[in-house]
């Protein structure tokens, strides 16, 4: 999957801030960051603005998430094609930190994905 169809899966939208950007202010993130050993597989990467994937940086997704509420629950909502098992490990390792009503912000974001996606381990 090239970035422009990337773009078009998310609607254009920012996963972290939700916002619609034009393209040149788009940029790809990767949910399990390259230097983490994630790869470029349609189910790690999603669509964030340049000011969010910077914010993000190498970090993981759970600390990121952990520190920016709103980025927390825009990624629940609007990330629906991350692999499920990324979004779980995302949602439990914020149980671990003890962060926000994760359980709830999960259960809202896997009921917006296709049910194909949802059974995808």
């Amino acid at each position: 999957m090239n970035r422009l169809e990337l773009f078009a899966r998310d609607e254009h939208r920012c996963v972290y801030c939700g916002v619609v950007q034009d393209v040149a202010d788009l940029s790809v993130d990767h949910v399990q960051p390259r230097a983490r050993g994630g790869d470029g597989s349609h189910g790690n990467v999603v669509t964030a603005c340049r000011g969010c994937n910077t914010l993000k940086a190498s970090r993981s997704l759970a600390h990121y998430l952990a520190e920016h509420p709103e980025a927390r629950r825009n990624f629940f909502q609007y990330a629906r094609y991350v692999y499920p098992r990324h979004v779980r490990a995302v949602a439990e390792e914020l149980a671990r930190r003890g962060v926000g009503d994760v359980s709830t912000e999960l259960v809202e974001g896997i009921r917006g994905q296709r049910r194909s996606e949802a059974i995808d381990t």
